[in-house]
């Protein structure tokens, strides 16, 4: 059975095809083909003299030859074509260009060509045979781009210290995607996992492997290396491949729609590196639809393999959603993305020990004949070095090849190397090692030592990390001022021109065709650094909106070094407490939740204590996320809403602000929907009922029923916030249940502070129900209980409608020059302080 051709892949399964029809569908591909490499006038069909070509096309884009007229015979063999098919090729065309019918003819076979056809065919002037294969090589001239990565490949002498990777579940990985590659209508692979595990290295290895392939036999897929890092800014497919192949590698004929033609006919293997590093600085939508701009070449026999980091995915929803192609609803129920297939992942595994050293055995001896004086030069140095490292006392630094590497640099030196490193120390080691090789090399002014070269390159990384490594950004584009901060404590005789170009002369950065970058994790770590410098960024530029600008630039990768670095010492410590008072004050709208766990994190590595509810409503959701063990307001633990319930008890004692801080918290928890709600949300719901005071309102409204009982803003605002946010009523099956209307709880809370996280749902669930008779078992359960009496005196509340009706929540505004609260909100208390408990840490 047999269908439409699939070029690249042969015939579709389907109806019995005749050997006509197999014919036409392989003459249509290839004139489809030539339409989209730029033939213009592409037909089928075509009588020429007294020749019925199959295909003839006219190429308008030779500039010396002028109009080139073209005739084309297609062969759908699935055998070798022939001594006889290559002779009646010539024999048929070779006049037609004699007299100037055409200019040329190209015979074109699905299947190979015998040595003998093909001589036979191209006996003549103007004729040309070649396989399908053959052709779209020829429409696309990628033979320099090939030997580009084969040469680059050759100089990093990567092949001989390469330690093959493999999957979390032990296979081959490099064996895992030639198996996926070979596979009927593959999915795009990802290959994932945290930062320095070696997936760029597997890119780099898998690409010139497959480009030297390639270059031996025309009929293999090409590999098309992308590194999204050093592009990360062009966010549409044709601008991203036109920077790659019109811009870093010069390659002869592309254009858009021809590359878009051959993908689908199978001809490449597109390798996106570093996804993560396009993420950076976009909402999770935004990320999706970069990605399926990205995933627009998922097209007919179309192979894409995607690399990159699995912190990018800041939940397991984003993951299906990115991954699995399915989005969640608001009711927790999953839906299948219209119009996109799942797509397929596999984790790489670090070194296991035996892997780490032999890297080390194999990398050593390389980066150590680097050197040109020193211990690195004595061969038996080099062994007792490499034997030192791979003893085992360094084998927590091993297990990441990118740690494994920088171990390695370090280790050229001998006064560079301690066997109690931590992966922090490993990073700040290496820094220094390579400022101070840069501070050696010749012509270096020695006015600018590493302290304010180190300055500089923390502060170029983190003004570069902001703008999301932008491919535009060259030298030229460096700010002045990073200059002059960096240099703002030294005497130097250089004018600003020259010191800025000696700073940026001895900087770690990478320059591309187009571009300027760091190496991943160094930036990270840099970037890391000059916020602990900037102490969060509360000095500098940024001051007066730093908690905004800090936690929408924050990573997993970024924030693990902040903490790592603020306690390195005693002195770190204190420091680090004092950001926890600025972020008492600070003000901030739309706060991304991700980057605010660089306080959570902090908090529990300075063994930072928090009363039970803190004055300031950012320090309220530090002490929510603290004891709940949550990043977010998804997380459901068996703790939320005991939690929340504490919280909402003990705010009864605070001021306004730290009451709507803690409603803001309950309901953004609610949004997040759950099938057949917990079993402690009548716990947390019960917890902002004031039994006493609901139990007086409730007395005085049966007394004085032609009355209305008034409930300002101003005097109790959880009360008035629950008589906005209630609503009592039964349900289908006569359950009296009390619904509690979200998003007025919500707005509620936010009318009373300035600050909030960004939206972490499109469609947040707007209302929760429960049933009246849990509030009363929530309320004689509670910690002390509340007595059957009170429960008994507050039931009117739920069981009278006309009651309920006479409590009214009142905000009452003095109209003067401006609108104000009737009140001002109360003066806030001294600031509560993190402490270090325990004796103090050197």
């Amino acid at each position: 059975m047999a269908g439409p051709f699939i070029p690249g892949g042969g015939f579709e399964r389907g109806p019995a095809m005749s050997t006509t029809q197999k014919g036409n569908a392989f003459r249509d591909a290839v004139a489809q083909l030539l339409r989209a490499a730029g033939f213009a006038h592409a037909e089928t069909e075509v009588q020429l003299g007294y020749k019925n070509a199959d295909v003839a096309a006219v190429w308008l884009r030779d500039e010396v030859a002028g109009e080139q007229r073209y005739a084309f015979e297609t062969k759908a063999y699935s055998a070798s074509l022939k001594l006889g098919e290559g002779s009646q090729f010539a024999y048929d065309y070779g006049p037609l260009i004699a007299n100037g019918t055409i200019d040329q003819a190209w015979l074109i076979s699905q299947g190979p060509i015998t040595p003998e056809g093909r001589k036979a065919a191209q006996s003549q002037r103007g004729l040309q045979a070649m396989t399908f294969a053959e052709l779209q090589r020829r429409l696309m001239r990628l033979d320099p781009y090939l030997k580009a990565l084969v040469e680059a490949h050759h100089r990093s002498r990567l092949a001989e210290y390469y330690v093959p990777p493999e999957t979390a579940a032990g296979d081959d990985l490099a064996a895992y995607v030639d198996a996926w590659q070979a596979e009927q209508d593959a999915p795009p692979l990802f290959v994932l996992g945290p930062y320095g595990k070696g997936k760029s290295t597997f890119a780099n290895q898998l690409a010139a492997t497959m480009a030297a392939r390639a270059l031996e036999d025309p009929t293999l897929r090409v590999p098309i290396l992308v590194r999204l890092g050093e592009i990360a800014d062009e966010q549409s497919l044709e601008g991203l491949l036109g920077k790659v192949f019109a811009s870093q590698h010069r390659v002869p004929g592309y254009h858009f729609d021809t590359f878009a033609a051959l993908n689908r006919n199978g001809r490449f293997l597109v390798i996106y590196d570093g996804f993560d590093e396009m993420k950076h600085g976009l909402t999770p939508s935004k990320f999706q639809t970069v990605l399926g701009e990205l995933m627009k070449l998922d097209d007919g026999n179309a192979r894409i393999l995607v690399l990159g980091r699995d912190t990018a995915f800041h939940d397991d929803v984003e993951f299906k959603a990115v991954i699995d192609g399915v989005q969640t609803t608001p009711a927790g129920r999953p839906v299948p993305t219209p119009g996109r297939r799942a797509y397929r992942h596999v984790e790489i595994r670090g070194f296991t020990p035996d892997e780490a050293r032999s890297y080390v055995e194999r990398y050593f001896p390389i980066r150590a004949a680097e050197e040109q004086d020193g211990p690195a030069t004595d061969k038996k140095w080099v062994e007792q070095r490499v034997a030192e490292l791979v003893s085992g006392r360094f084998d927590p630094l091993l297990e990441r090849p990118v740690h494994a590497q920088m171990l390695c640099e370090i280790a050229a030196h001998p006064d560079q190397l301690r066997t109690d490193m931590s992966v922090y120390e490993l990073f700040d080691s290496f820094v220094h090692y390579l400022l101070l090789r840069e501070l050696e090399k010749r012509g270096r002014d020695k006015d600018f030592p590493i302290k304010v070269r180190r300055r500089f390159n923390a502060s170029l990384a983190w003004w570069l990390w902001e703008r999301g490594g932008a491919s535009t950004t060259t030298l030229n584009d460096i700010p002045q001022s990073l200059c002059d901060e960096a240099a703002r404590d030294i005497s130097h005789s250089l004018q600003k021109e020259e010191m800025r170009r000696e700073l940026i002369q001895g900087c770690l950065i990478e320059k591309g065709a187009q571009t300027i970058y760091f190496h991943r994790s160094i930036q990270e770590f840099l970037a890391a650094e000059h916020l602990i410098e900037t102490d969060l960024l509360q000095r500098g530029a940024h001051a007066g909106n730093w908690l905004q600008t800090l936690t929408s630039a924050l990573t997993p990768e970024v924030i693990e070094f902040v903490v790592a670095g603020a306690n390195v010492n005693l002195d770190r410590r204190k420091r680090a407490l004092k950001w926890f008072d600025a972020l008492s004050d600070a003000r901030a709208y739309r706060v991304p939740l991700a980057g605010f766990d660089l306080f959570v994190q902090l908090a529990k590595s300075l063994d930072g204590t928090l009363p039970p509810v803190p004055d300031s409503p950012w320090l309220v959701w530090l002490a929510f996320f603290l004891r709940t063990g949550a990043k977010d307001f998804a997380h459901r633990g068996r703790n939320t809403f005991p939690v929340l319930a504490d919280m909402l008890i003990a705010a009864r004692n605070t001021d306004r602000g730290g009451q709507a801080a803690i409603l803001y918290a309950l309901s953004r928890t609610l949004f997040h929907a759950r099938r057949g709600q917990d079993g402690n949300l009548a716990l947390a719901v019960s917890a902002h009922l004031p039994v006493q005071q609901l139990k007086a309102l409730v007395a005085d409204a049966a007394a004085k029923k032609s009355e209305r009982q008034i409930v300002r803003y101003n005097e109790d605002f959880l009360l008035w916030s629950l008589l906005r946010s209630w609503r009592v009523e039964r349900n289908d099956a006569d359950v009296l249940m009390l619904t509690i209307d979200l998003a007025r709880m919500h707005d509620d809370a936010m009318g009373v502070m300035p600050d909030g996280f960004e939206p972490d749902l499109d469609n947040p669930q707007p209302t929760v129900s429960l049933p009246v008779q849990s509030l009363y078992v929530a309320l004689g359960n509670r910690k002390p209980p509340i007595s059957e009496r009170d429960i008994d005196a507050i039931r009117p509340f739920f069981n009278d409608a006309k009651l309920r009706g006479a409590l009214s929540p009142v905000e009452i505004v003095h109209r003067q020059t401006a609108p104000v609260l009737e009140t001002a909100q109360p003066a806030r208390a001294a600031k509560p302080k993190l402490g270090i408990r325990g004796p103090a840490r050197e």
